[in-house]
């Protein structure tokens, strides 16, 4: 099972995106996203690619039915403030440890991302890839 962060599916869902091939192979049986990567893909469709709101929505919508997402809980968000005090993690790259948190908690293989970076320092136990 690998994890999509929401940069993977944003261009999986833009047939435009030069990059759109090779994230799109990735959407499917073996594919585990959290819940909030539906919003979060939602919001960078309408607001950073204007994507029209009804057209948005139903990109997104079409990723439920071709891949696993899972929901974030208290827990999971407790664990990941936990560990930014032990880990150095400050500001909004909590959202990326979040979606790590869930990878490890559905033992995704590896996370796939173009956010290396932040995905390396949140996540040093786990495999972090490009598509």
């Amino acid at each position: 099972m690998n994890y999509l962060d929401t940069g993977i599916l944003v261009r999986a869902l833009l047939q435009t995106n030069p990059r759109h091939p090779e994230c799109l192979r990735h959407v499917g049986e073996n594919a585990l996203s959290s819940c909030h990567s539906l919003a979060e893909t939602f919001n960078t469709l309408t607001g950073f690619f204007q994507v029209p709101n009804g057209l948005a929505s139903e990109m997104v919508g079409s990723l439920e039915a071709q891949m696993r997402f899972e929901v974030i809980s208290k827990s999971d968000y407790l664990t990941v403030i936990e560990e930014a005090r032990q880990r150095g993690i400050q500001g909004g790259i909590v959202y990326d440890a979040v979606h790590a948190q869930i990878a490890r908690r559905f033992r995704a293989e590896r996370i796939i991302t173009y956010n290396l970076t932040n995905f390396r320092h949140v996540a040093p136990d786990m495999v972090i890839t490009a598509p």
